[in-house]
């Protein structure tokens, strides 16, 4: 029986990707769309395939077990607002396991999701495992260099998105001639840009990183080409992102999408606070 992983698929390509260089290292590959948020068509990409809702994980662990997979990996968005929607249906053992935790945090709910599904005989995975070629590297990625004016800026973002991450606040921050025009929170990255523009109009530079000690089976800082379509009409001249710890999906289209766009990428590293 060929090596099984089990992919755990929010919105956005990464599902995608994950299930693609799987299958192609041979793997027998199954997809759990969450409702909502999951594209079905990943149907398509995958051995087999099954919708759950956001807080089915009785069902979760039993198909697991049904069909005798010991790995598992977590892609794509989901935004963390549904933690705090009373409108988000769970069972029984996602009840038992949230009355346990201190706090709602991503790293408490996924960690402890993460140690259900090791009690369960399940590993949970960097998010990065198959997709290691598509780390962010360090240096200037596009033909275009941030200015100087855009590299202060993108020196203080990375000292308030450290800060920021370390807090569990969020990943992103936005910043204009010095000044931190808007950070991260429940509402994504998308939603701080657009927040930022409102503020600001053009001319921001994005910092994205992740946390300090940051658990890379899940939540890992993902950029692809709806991010720098979101850039662009977010008025956003500059993104830099943690190198080693962003995953830059499908490369060349978007260095291509940022290139004609004009807006610079980098990736950087992150220093201490």
């Amino acid at each position: 029986m060929a090596d099984r992983v089990a992919v755990i698929a929010g919105s956005g390509r990464f599902p995608f990707l994950v299930a693609r260089e799987a299958k192609r290292q041979g793997m027998w590959v199954i997809g759990f769309g969450i409702s909502g948020w999951a594209d079905p068509s990943l149907a398509t990409q995958v051995d087999a395939y099954q919708e759950l809702g956001i807080g089915q994980l009785g069902r979760l662990l039993e198909q697991l077990a049904s069909h005798q997979v010991r790995q598992a990996v977590m892609a794509g968005k989901v935004t963390k607002a549904v933690l705090l929607d009373p409108r988000s249906p769970i069972d029984d053992i996602a009840k038992g396991l949230l009355s346990r935790l201190p706090d709602f945090s991503v790293a408490s709910v996924l960690g402890a999701i993460g140690q259900r599904l090791k009690e369960s005989g399940v590993d949970l995975l960097d998010s990065s495992t198959f997709l290691q070629r598509d780390l962010c590297p360090e240096g200037v990625l596009t033909s275009r260099a941030p200015t100087p004016e855009e590299q202060h800026d993108i020196a203080i973002g990375l000292r308030a998105a450290r800060a920021m991450a370390a807090l569990d606040i969020g990943q992103t921050v936005v910043v204009k001639r010095k000044v931190v025009v808007a950070v991260e929170a429940l509402e994504g990255t998308d939603a701080t840009i657009r927040r930022a523009h409102e503020l600001a109009n053009d001319g921001l530079v994005v910092v994205k990183t992740a946390s300090p000690g940051h658990d890379r089976r899940f939540d890992l800082p993902v950029v692809g080409t709806d991010t720098i379509a979101a850039l662009h009409r977010g008025g956003v001249a500059c993104l830099a992102m943690e190198a080693g710890s962003t995953l830059l999906l499908e490369r060349e289209a978007v260095l291509t999408a940022a290139n004609a766009a004009g807006i610079c990428l980098v990736g950087v590293s992150i220093p201490s606070v």
